[in-house]
């Protein structure tokens, strides 16, 4: 039996709270003391501190410098009731304001990517259960997750089993097998889990690095076409048996089959080990009210979880998409890429599709789905939470399992990530496949391969990570405004204010730079922030111990 290199069902161990602050290595936090010290022998250390607090456990905070003032506005008239005195930023310690980065990756900055994990938890979760906007309704609604991955485009290193559940070798064969470049393909290697070797090809010379590369580049455009054939293929199906409606359109008088069913989805990607995304959907069906047609209803008792399994199957299967042609031809009239056909992109053989459980008593929350089965020997049903927290956990992830971090490139740096190791040659893959050759400026950057330069440093992928249809439930954005709503109104100068008045900052802020002035600034700072945290994860505990 061979298992693929990702997990493709949630792990359901869960950690409550914060993870712990952008942590100083050893090295760093030594040459940091000295700094740490002078700035905490100041006597307007607390000051500094308290101005700060926003920022504290940011990694690369952002410095801000201008002039700006409160102000009341009237919400109902946009009228400003009320202005107070203009403040100098400097005035105020460091002379610059610091706003956090919130860079959603966990590698860059743990702190901003913990809000981004439990922003996205949060939705998730209200796409199950219910709130934030979302009718509670919808906890009765069918739903399951699924996870699609990517092709092979070359031998790469796996784990494998046996029947009985041993480690058996990567790629054993009784006699050699050479590839055309000389290699043996051959692995008797059993590789446990971190072994650097996985998802590694065994010929580097044979795998398909272009390819590789547009199927990641893509790959947002294969999902959407999935989503496509899926709703057509659920609409067939609903004419065929008589559930379908006839609709008049009362202005053109023409009348049209519509499905009083929608599939409404929430989708996470994540890097293999190999370097390819594959995606994660929480998939669920929601009834339509032609008459609102923006309202979340339950959807009629024939749409059950073992439909949208079958849909989703069926369309991940059939789903098909050629990309552009590409020929690039240098000034010497050199073939610099030659697709005339373009690149054909299909999903891979692998998929998981899962019935989730969103009410009763999640008793699966602190085991590991993948290894629960039922007295039948069936997997079980995933439960809600777990979902949740599962496809949060991956959105604050990158490359990092590939074994490459990087920011953007540029022809200046591109040089030193593409190597010869795996993901150096995907870097070279992208930045080869988005030249420029004879087109001229216009055409190469409205071309759809030059995103591939653009995020070089992804592996070629440009999508989100995490993306949901529109009325599956809340947006990020809400999620922020009502964290900022909650802060005016619970700051000191909010006493004053009466119904439809809100603060509001009126000024001008200029980018001054980005990081803390010292190493001992991020030391006393990321080290605040991570006991204020442990002290509400303290008080959060003993609230639901008593309660």
């Amino acid at each position: 039996m061979t298992h693929s290199t990702p997990t493709i069902t949630p792990d359901t161990t869960t950690v409550p709270g914060a993870v712990a602050a952008a942590e100083t290595p050893a090295a760093e936090a030594h040459f940091a003391v000295p700094s740490a010290i002078q700035r905490a022998g100041r006597d307007d250390y607390g000051r500094w501190l308290s101005h700060v607090h926003s920022a504290a456990g940011c990694s690369q905070p952002v410095r801000l410098a201008g002039r700006f003032r409160m102000a009341t506005v009237d919400t109902s008239t946009g009228e400003i009731t009320r202005e107070g005195p203009e403040v100098s930023t400097s005035d105020m310690p460091d002379g610059v304001l610091y706003k956090a980065c919130g860079n959603r990756r966990a590698a860059v900055c743990p702190s901003c990517a913990e809000i981004y994990r439990a922003d996205a938890y949060q939705l998730v979760l209200a796409g199950l259960r219910g709130g934030k906007g979302v009718p509670d309704t919808v906890s009765g609604h069918p739903a399951v997750f699924a996870t699609t991955t990517a092709p092979g485009f070359g031998i790469v290193h796996t784990t494998r089993t046996t029947k009985k559940g041993q480690p058996a070798p990567c790629r054993a064969r009784r006699t050699p097998e050479l590839c055309p470049h000389g290699v043996d393909l051959r692995c008797m290697r059993r590789h446990g889990d971190g072994d650097e070797q996985l998802g590694q090809p065994l010929c580097p010379d044979c795998y398909d690095y272009e390819h590789h590369a547009v199927w990641n580049a893509f790959a947002g455009e294969l999902w959407r076409r999935t989503t496509i054939k899926a709703n057509r293929m659920l609409h067939k199906w609903a004419r065929h048996r008589g559930y379908a409606e006839r609709i008049v359109d009362p202005e053109t008088g023409k009348a049209r089959w519509k499905t009083p069913v929608r599939i409404s989805f929430g989708k996470v990607a994540e890097f293999q080990r190999r370097g390819l995304v594959h995606f994660h959907i929480l998939a669920r069906f929601d009834g339509i009210d032609f008459d609102n047609p923006e309202a979340v209803i339950p959807p009629p008792d024939w749409a059950n979880s073992f439909l949208l399994s079958s849909i989703l199957q069926f369309a991940v299967a059939r789903t098909t998409y050629t990309t552009p042609a590409l020929v690039v031809g240098d000034h010497r009239r050199r073939l610099l890429v030659d697709e005339p056909d373009g690149w054909h992109l299909a999903w891979g053989e692998q998929l998981d599709v899962r019935p989730v459980r969103m009410r009763g008593d999640d008793k699966l929350t602190d085991e590991r789905v993948a290894a629960e089965l039922d007295h039948h020997g069936r997997p079980r049903m995933l439960s809600g939470a777990a979902v949740a927290g599962y496809l949060a956990k991956y959105a604050t992830k990158a490359t990092e399992a590939v074994g490459h971090s990087s920011r953007r490139l540029t022809p200046s740096t591109v040089g030193l990530f593409a190597n010869d190791t795996h993901p150096g040659r995907l870097i070279a893959a992208c930045w080869r496949l988005s030249q420029r050759g004879l087109q001229t400026t216009s055409e190469w950057k409205d071309g759809k391969y030059y995103r591939l330069r653009r995020w070089a440093h992804m592996l070629g992928y440009g999508g989100h990570f995490f993306t949901k249809s529109r009325r599956y439930s809340a947006t990020f954005r809400q999620l922020r405004q009502a964290r900022i709503d909650w802060r005016r109104a619970h700051h000191e100068s909010a006493d004053h204010l009466e119904e439809h008045q809100v603060l509001a900052v009126i000024g001008e802020l200029v980018y001054t730079g980005t990081g803390w002035h010292t190493t001992g600034d991020a030391l006393l700072a990321n080290t605040a922030a991570a006991l204020a945290r442990e002290q509400r994860q303290t008080g959060r505990l003993e609230i639901a111990t008593n309660s």
